[in-house]
């Protein structure tokens, strides 16, 4: 036998036993399902009767000539409490015993709620609460503080409050959660039997001071006339290499070890009742975060808390979630200069969870947030340009549109994931057709539906994944989004409101969201911002330029044919 005959040989056993190898390692992991749902901002004023420019209130001395609000809810208003109990019936029937837990990513109040009193604020988190409650029975929930949910006033209020709501929350929660939670509003489940931790942060310690520059709010515009607007604000010149973003990554072989057990419906999976956590109490008092609750030095202590954790699941060989109601990074639907600090991380808090997400990148499998109301996703990359994390951010139930984006159709998410890794694979995105659903509110009950499942959704997002959800694969796929008219693009940009109507996406505006989904780091993104912005502007000027060219060359043909008609005139009058 030659020696090429002999490699090749050796070379189909190696790949028959790595692929046995993998067929093996994936039939030992065991799949679960988690939902995802967030900003169900429940307006207990809602009224089928009321003023959609009013938030669908009813006013007894107010006469509207609107159109009425729907049974569902309306496009411009937070939900009723007919929406919540839909889609809380359409979770259970479609995955309801099956599913390992819920992640509920805060806002469940609308956002008139703080005009209400502490306790009538408690007392609508409790509904929800007793709802989702009845919904999973068997399962946990684990719920994050959102910043309607909360009154800006000070410490010693927010602290009572956090008390009280731990109380409603605490059937949920181990004891080592509810004391985090009680004094910063951030937790962490450790299971015992999966390597799988889950750290709940309270995004309201990120949140942005007015006091500080609104510089990163800075986006590209379009004037009518097609023209660009660059976007104004320093923040420093940091040098940054724009290829690394455009390279086409793929995966190495790093394989995860499956050998722990999960038990299914065992609340006490979910904790240990030991007291060998992280020690949230010993948090330093300097300041230096940009809170406006950071007089009580715990948005400093969480920043502590957050990386012992991150450090001690290290050690352990954890794999970790992160989960939060406010992503760091821009609003990908924001175009123009807006000044939304309000919703952002502060430009040094955002810089901070961008530094420890890349430090332990290596063990978080996931980032699931919130609060934009719209359908999109982050990718974090590490200092060489290469992708190494992904933030999933869902869209809301609520139809209401948030301040600077569009209304959507309510929408919840369903994850497929490795139980004992972490490892996510696939998920499935449910929605409700808000105008169907109430045209035919007297016909049939309301039909929540697939809108999509992002395996196959994005084609070929799965197999250059290995069918499962990953920063390369993410990063390949926004790596289309510069041009609006790329298919996958289009996808993307009709799923961002969940199928509601939405004006035409031009290149400005697809740009604004490769930006927000590749740049997290306000730096970046305002130089991706501007650079992008000079690109369109030197197009429009070769393009003026180039109808310029066309119209002279016009006028010459027309010049050369009014001459050659003169002339062939003349001669004929002279024959």
């Amino acid at each position: 036998m030659g020696l090429s005959r002999i490699l090749k040989s050796f070379s189909t056993i190696s790949f028959t036993w790595f692929y046995l190898f993998i067929m093996l390692e994936n039939a030992d992991a065991k799949i679960g399902y988690f939902w995802h749902i967030t900003d169900l901002h429940f307006d207990s004023q809602y009224s089928t009767k009321g003023d959609i420019s009013r938030s669908c209130w009813y006013l007894e001395h107010h006469q509207s000539n609107s159109r009425a609000p729907g049974f569902y809810g309306d496009y411009q208003c937070d939900s009723p409490w007919s929406l919540l109990e839909t889609a809380a019936k359409a979770m259970k029937e479609k995955q309801g015993d099956n599913v390992e837990f819920v992640l509920w990513t805060g806002d469940g109040l609308s956002h008139s709620a703080k005009r209400l009193s502490e306790g009538n604020r408690l007392d609508l988190l409790r509904n929800i609460t007793d709802l989702l409650g009845r919904t999973f029975p068997s399962q946990f929930v684990f719920p994050v503080l959102g910043h309607e949910d909360v009154q800006n006033s000070d410490y010693k209020d927010y602290k009572n409050f956090l008390a009280n709501l731990s109380n409603i929350w605490k059937t949920w929660l181990p004891p080592e959660a509810v004391q985090t939670f009680r004094i910063g509003g951030y937790y962490t489940i450790e299971q015992t039997k999966s390597r799988l931790r889950i750290i709940v942060l309270n995004t309201n310690f990120m949140r942005h001071d007015f006091k500080y520059s609104q510089s990163h709010s800075s986006a590209i515009r379009q004037r009518p006339d097609g023209s660009i607007v660059l976007p104004s604000g320093g923040g420093g010149q940091q040098q940054y290499n724009m290829g690394y973003h455009r390279k086409h990554y793929h995966h190495d072989n790093e394989e995860h070890n499956n050998n722990n057990n999960y038990n299914r419906y065992n609340k006490d999976r979910y904790y240990s009742h030991s007291n060998s956590d992280v020690n949230y109490q010993n948090g330093a008092d300097s300041g230096g975060v940009v809170s406006a609750l950071s007089v009580s030095h715990e948005s400093e202590k969480q920043w502590e808390w957050l990386e012992e954790v991150l450090a001690k699941s290290t050690r352990n060989k954890e794999t970790v979630y992160i989960v939060g109601h406010m992503p760091p990074g821009s609003d990908e639907r924001q175009i123009g200069i807006i000044p939304n600090g309000h919703t952002t991380y502060s430009e040094k808090n955002n810089l901070r969870y961008l530094r420890l997400v890349r430090k332990y990148s290596s063990i978080i499998q996931g980032q699931f947030f919130g609060h934009l109301h719209s359908d999109s996703f982050r990718i974090v990359y590490n200092d060489m340009g290469k992708p190494v994390s992904w933030i999933m951010i869902a869209p809301s139930i609520t139809p209401r549109k948030s301040n600077i984006g569009q209304s959507n159709n309510p929408a919840m998410r369903l994850y497929k994931f490795e139980t004992d890794t972490g490892q996510v694979l696939d998920y499935t995105q449910y929605y409700l057709d808000l105008e169907a659903a109430n045209r035919d509110v007297d016909v049939d009950k309301p039909q929540w539906v697939s809108e999509y499942n992002l395996t196959t959704y994005y084609h070929g997002l799965g197999e250059l994944s290995r069918n499962e959800i990953s920063a390369v694969s993410l990063h390949n796929l926004a790596d289309r989004f510069t041009n609006p008219e790329d298919i996958l693009f289009s996808k993307y940009y009709r799923a961002n409101s969940v199928r509601y109507p939405t004006r035409i996406c031009d290149n400005v505006c697809s740009l604004n969201h490769y930006c927000a989904i590749t740049r997290i780091d306000y730096r970046e993104y305002r130089q991706c911002l501007e650079t992008a912005a000079s690109a369109l502007a030197s197009s429009v000027r070769s393009n003026v330029l180039d109808i310029n060219n066309q119209i002279s060359l016009l006028t010459i043909a027309f010049i050369q044919l009014f001459l050659h008609q003169r002339f062939v005139l003349r001669v004929v009058c002279l024959a």
